[in-house]
């Protein structure tokens, strides 16, 4: 476990270097940024490593990086030096939140480091693809990371989020086996150090400190602790309870009625039966499933422990959300200016160079977050827009000529340096995004709604509806009502266009229109009662929560009319990627509103109380069923099962194969960024399995997913050969490379072989027991007459060109 200390200590070594950056940019907030200064310095030192990296000026490797960090460091000096009296009295005003701040941080870092020393495996799921590209960043060391499973290409991914964290592994030096569990315990702490923080900044100023704290915890057990309601369904069925009638009423894939003569039990023995909770959404038609849809959140992704995008770019949105909070709450009609600041020419001068370093920060963080994943850009561009619309409300901007003169300077500003911050990556980026498609066949059931939302609902819900019963109509309430009504109508009337435009039936516009209404109101509400408080100038943490609110109402309205066209062909990753900020979203409303709870409990008549009481022991009961899905179900994955602990992400491989580890280390040791290896093509579990344990790529590996990262439509018939085909065109054909690899393994003929090899360049041949069993054992004693053998153990051979 000393990795994980050794771990540990890098990343506060990396927060506590960007604090102070972090203490001057982040003057609003309560804490002066100290949640987020962990993903800021893993942020700016990422960015600044990849970026340099990216045009050839300096290699991206462990001297650099501390280089690196240690600028950023010095500047951080700096800075402490100048405001020493400052920053000392705010570490003895605020030290009781810096410590729960760090606190929150610590026991969730210990707490999965614990559970991925228990299930450290990367064998399943997307595991492989995320550890080639944890590789694959790790093993680059001048310009974009090559693609482990297409040697010659770039990845064609949004992978900074791999850079990111493969940056501090390079630090630390802690091999890649590890670092990606120890990256999987960091991901939920970073998250729930920002929650935490986030929410204190947000109400920040209130009766009584342990409210917020109170409050705080709670949005961090509704990011990175609770679950939606699937499993209380789970226990009912486990449990005989319900009958046949409703679970197929349900219609859950999977949870297909009570275990019926069952002994009672406390948590479900099926294997992997916690996957159903990310799979309530679908539609059927016969036996027929017609809408297949994922519905992740974030204590799911923790105990799956892929490393996908998504996931890692949590603790990032929460950074460019403080951001946004930070900027909501500075001194209207400057770019985030003390309050104290003096108009000399000094002081302008002061201030000029922190709008300029903020607004760089802003764009980084913006661009970097979509960079990590690309489905966060528009939402929290739209989170930008919003605040800055907001923003100028406040300040007695009215019409959109002069709320149009506040925002589009700042958010042009923004937005560009978001764009040409990593115009390397954005210029070379393919995908196969197909267009904005409408929403058809199947819609999401109200019940599946409630199993999704369910614990959101009973807090949203009824935050949105009171305070529009607290509204007044004001002098501008037309202008208020249009955009409340615009903001979810427009995407209601493309939906209706693509729909009719699709042949789609007129007459069922209403039924759509009647299906999405209650939402729809419910945005309305929201917005009008953003534009309200806005222009009240009441409590702006409230105002805050309200913008969150809308935005994340607006995310699960979206896929119920749009979704964004790829290979599936479905709205299946729509539901996934807009559900999944939303949850992130709510969470932060949530916990505002139980704050709200908290601080009014003994406010207001008999009848408000018995009412606030009833939500509070709704919101209780519902949450304990949410608690019990995360309970049973990580006690489920991370079942022991007689092993040891250990964070080596491939003991499975050393327990099993250890001939294939010794290959593997063997090849890590030897290989520099230029390696090619060949290895058995192949989809999912084994496949790729050297390649993408060591970053050295290969010619062609985990091909379907290729097809979905670079939007590849040019196929070759399985049967035809590429000799015929030119090779300069064929090298970029995945059904082509498939081909020569087979050859490279069947073929008897030397020179035939050896051509294919220069063609891709290849250095290593690698043979083991995927290669014999695919390819047969025939076209392999060829190797030996041409190439060195360098590694020989068991049967595991790696042949190297000489």
């Amino acid at each position: 476990m000393l990795d994980a200390l050794w771990w540990l200590g890098a990343a506060e070594l990396v927060g506590l270097a960007a604090w102070p950056l972090a203490f001057y940019l982040l003057p609003q907030l309560s804490d002066r940024g100290y949640s987020v200064c962990k993903p800021l310095g893993l942020l700016i030192v990422g960015f600044a490593s990849w970026l340099l990296s990216a045009l050839h000026i300096v290699p991206a490797i462990m001297p650099t990086l501390w280089l690196m960090l240690a600028v950023m460091a010095s500047l951080s000096v700096r800075l402490v030096w100048t405001r020493r009296t400052e920053l000392k009295a705010f570490v003895v005003r605020e030290r009781r939140t810096l410590v729960a701040i760090e606190a929150v941080f610590l026991i969730f870092f210990v707490g999965w480091t614990i559970f991925r020393s228990f299930d450290p495996a990367i064998d399943h799921t997307e595991q492989p693809m995320d550890f080639a590209m944890l590789n694959a960043a790790i093993v680059s060391e001048v310009g974009q990371p090559e693609d482990a499973w297409m040697s010659g290409e770039s990845i064609s991914y949004y992978y900074f989020g791999y850079w990111i964290f493969g940056t501090l592994s390079e630090l630390t030096g802690i091999a890649s086996n590890r670092s990606y569990n120890l990256t999987m315990a960091l991901i939920p702490a970073l998250a729930a150090a920002g929650m935490f923080g986030l929410l204190v900044n947000m109400v920040s100023g209130g009766v009584r400190w342990v409210h917020g704290i109170i409050a705080a915890a709670a949005a961090v057990v509704m990011l990175g602790i609770a679950a939606n309601l699937e499993g209380v369904l789970e226990f009912m069925r486990l449990n005989g309870l319900g009958s046949q009638g409703f679970y197929d009423w349900l219609r859950i894939d999977g949870l297909d009625g009570p275990v019926l003569g069952s002994s009672v039990g406390w948590a479900p023995q099926e294997h992997w039966w916690w996957f159903r909770a990310t799979r309530v959404i679908n539609t059927f038609v016969g036996d027929s499933s017609i809408d297949y849809t994922i519905q992740e959140f974030p204590l799911f992704s923790f105990m799956l422990g892929d490393m996908h995008p998504h996931v890692m770019a949590i603790p990032f949105g929460l950074l460019v959300i403080s951001l946004a909070w930070n900027w909501l709450i500075s001194p209207t009609g400057r770019w985030l200016i003390p309050a104290d600041a003096q108009q000399s020419p000094d002081a302008r001068s002061a201030v000029s160079l922190q709008g300029l370093l903020t607004v760089l920060v802003m764009g980084v963080a913006l661009g970097g977050l979509a960079f990590t994943n690309m489905w966060d850009g528009p939402t929290f561009v739209a989170l930008l827009v919003g605040v800055a619309v907001v923003k100028a409300f406040s300040g007695g901007a009215r019409g959109l000529p002069k709320v149009a003169r506040k925002v589009v300077p700042i958010t042009a500003a923004v937005l560009t340096v978001a764009f040409l911050a990593y115009i390397p990556y954005y210029l070379s980026f393919t995908s196969s995004i197909l267009g904005v498609k409408p929403v058809v066949d199947a819609t999401t059931r109200p019940i599946h709604t409630f199993i999704v939302w369910g614990l959101f609902i009973v807090t949203v819900v009824p935050f949105v509806i009171t305070t529009f019963l607290r509204t007044t109509v004001r002098e501008d309430w037309k202008g208020t009502t249009l955009a409340a009504t615009l903001l979810w109508a427009a995407p209601f009337a493309v939906w209706g266009f693509l729909f009719v435009w699709s042949e789609g039936s007129p007459r069922e516009l209403s039924s759509r229109l009647v299906q999405i209404l209650p939402l729809a109101a419910l945005i309305s509400m929201g917005i009008y009662n953003v534009f309200w408080l806005a222009a009240s100038g009441e409590e702006r943490g409230k105002l805050f929560a309200m913008v969150l609110a809308v935005l994340g109402m607006m995310l699960i309205l979206g896929p119920e009319l749009l979704f964004i066209g790829d290979t599936f062909g479905s709205r299946l990753n729509t539901v996934f990627k807009l559900y999944y900020q939303a949850w992130i979203l709510l969470s932060v409303v949530s916990g505002y509103v139980i704050y709200r709870w908290i601080a009014n409990w003994s406010t207001g008549g008999m009848w408000r109380q018995i009412l606030r009481r009833a939500w509070v022991f709704t919101f209780a009961a519902l949450l304990i069923g949410s608690v019990y899905y995360s309970a049973a179900a990580l006690v489920s994955k991370g079942e022991p099962g007689g092993r040891a602990p250990t964070l080596d992400g491939l003991d499975f491989v050393r327990t099993s194969r250890p001939a294939e580890y010794r290959a593997i280390e063997y090849l890590k040791e030897r290989a520099n960024a230029d390696t090619v290896m060949v290895e058995a093509v192949g989809e999912w579990f084994d496949a790729g399995l050297v390649s993408r344990s060591t970053g050295i790529p290969t010619i062609v590996n985990w091909p379907h997913h290729q097809k979905q990262w670079r939007g590849v439509t040019v196929e070759l018939d399985k049967t035809d050969g590429c000799e015929e085909t030119d090779p300069e065109k064929a090298s970029t054909y995945l059904t082509c490379r498939e081909l020569d690899v087979a050859r490279i393994y069947q073929t008897s003929d030397v020179e035939e072989t050896r051509n294919l090899l220069a063609l891709y360049d290849v250095d290593y041949v690698y043979v083991g027991p995927r290669e014999r069993a695919q390819y047969g054992e025939d076209g392999l004693a060829k190797f030996d007459s041409f190439m060195a053998t360098v590694f020989s153990d068991d049967d595991v051979v790696i042949y190297q060109v000489r």
